[in-house]
């Protein structure tokens, strides 16, 4: 690798790597969202975004474009693990199948669980009253009751696995 130039010597001065993942772990300032930031060009970007161009693997982030982690972790900052893509394809079949998603009892948000879900499923109760009773919508309850949403995977350890995150180490 050719020598470092002096913004990504400031970059990775925020980086402790991960000889184990090859994930570079962002140490620097964090973002509500959970992402790093790091100031690039007159610019705050998230620091993910920012590797791309400071490493050179792109001239220019495209409009409308995610920035993707191929190792799933948010935290890491290494420009060999990211890449462009579009929202489907970001937030696709792959967080899914590493059970990443943000679906079901994972999602912090849900007023259900999948007790609550196979109940909805063999009540005799009206779909308005269901709704009523577990503080959702009724078209929540119609689409639990016909399987478009909380549909049971074919691997029970992806519905009951915890979200992995990679945990800051700084």
């Amino acid at each position: 690798m050719a020598e470092e130039t002096p913004v990504q010597k400031r970059f990775l001065s925020y980086v402790k790597k991960d000889e184990v993942t090859g994930c570079w772990k962002w140490c620097g300032s964090i973002a509500r969202t959970g992402y790093g930031n790091f100031f690039y060009r007159g610019t705050v970007y998230l620091a993910h975004r920012a590797s791309l161009l400071v490493f050179e693997k792109v001239k220019e982030l495209t409009p409308g474009l995610h920035v993707s982690h191929a190792c799933g972790c948010r935290e890491c900052v290494n420009p060999d693990h990211l890449s462009e893509k579009t929202s489907k394809e970001n937030n696709g079949k792959d967080k899914k199948d590493q059970g990443k998603d943000c679906s079901g009892e994972r999602c912090h948000f849900s007023k259900l669980n999948w007790e609550k879900v196979d109940a909805i499923r063999t009540s005799q109760k009206k779909r308005k009253e269901l709704a009523t009773d577990y503080g959702v919508s009724i078209s929540c309850i119609a689409s639990i009751i016909v399987n478009k949403s909380w549909i049971k995977k074919s691997s029970p350890h992806i519905d009951e696995a915890p979200i992995n995150q990679c945990i800051r180490q700084a």
